[in-house]
């Protein structure tokens, strides 16, 4: 938002009809008893996906230099610094103050201009058609009222808006992978942090885009890369053709009219 007039609103305040639903571990998790910075332990992958996923985001933006975005859903504020670092305008917010204290001070630790919000994804504090784009990454799954989520992100964005997300689909495999594999046996995430009734199925994400009345909508999922990264990164690179059984990525739009 333009800095002169960041466009804040008490809409929270005045629409208090829907709270999000937050399971009992993920204050845990996500709030005061974790560490965002330095990235370590249950956050690496997280951190280590950005330049992945904005490889595919990056098709439909061509550039972020001074676009004006939010972060729903920003926890440390991984995605905000990624985006600030490229010249975006960003915002974030998240349900945890916790989280927000701890990206705004590294923000400013490392000089970048972010502004961070307390708020749920449910009811943001932005006025209508205010920002150029939205990113809700590894936030969706963890959304009780995911219909009021989509209909906030669409008031918030300008005509010709564009949402970029990321979520797992709600399959045996991803109940598999993320709750028992993940969450119970190799134990690289809390456990209770994913609550797999919240996961959802792409088919139904979009319907619930198209009602909340986004426009183009695409899917994609995951492809094993052909060259092997570095720093870390993850084998695989992200592709309308790609696997959508446990992850998948999307892009939806608002109509210009």
């Amino acid at each position: 938002m333009n800095r002169e007039n960041v466009h804040l609103t008490d809409y929270g305040s005045q629409n208090p009809s829907t709270i999000a639903t937050i399971l009992p571990t993920y204050p845990e998790f996500y709030g005061g008893s974790t560490q965002w910075w330095p990235v370590s332990g249950d956050h690496v992958f997280l951190y280590r996906l950005n330049p992945v996923r904005f490889e595919y985001f990056d098709r439909f933006m061509g550039t972020w230099k001074d676009v004006e975005v939010l972060d729903v859903g920003c926890g440390g504020g991984y995605v905000c610094e990624f985006l600030a670092r490229r010249g975006a305008v960003v915002s974030g917010t998240d349900i945890m103050a916790e989280a927000i204290q701890e990206a705004h001070a590294h923000a400013a630790q490392e000089n970048l201009k972010i502004e961070y919000y307390p708020c749920t994804a449910e009811h943001l504090p932005f006025n209508d058609h205010t920002v150029d784009a939205v990113t809700c990454v590894d936030v969706l799954e963890h959304v009780s009222n995911k219909a009021q989520t989509l209909s906030e992100i669409h008031r918030v964005l300008k005509p010709g808006g564009w949402f970029f997300f990321d979520t797992f689909n709600k399959t045996l495999w991803s109940k598999f992978l993320i709750l028992w594999l993940g969450e119970r046996l190799i134990r690289f995430m809390a456990r209770g942090t994913h609550y797999w009734p919240y996961f959802i199925r792409p088919d139904d994400l979009r319907l619930l885009l198209e009602e909340a009345d986004f426009g183009s909508v695409e899917f994609a999922g995951i492809e094993i890369a052909r060259k092997a990264r570095g720093k870390g990164g993850p084998p695989f690179t992200i592709s309308p053709k790609g696997h959508t059984a446990v992850i998948y990525f999307g892009a939806a739009r608002k109509p210009i009219c």
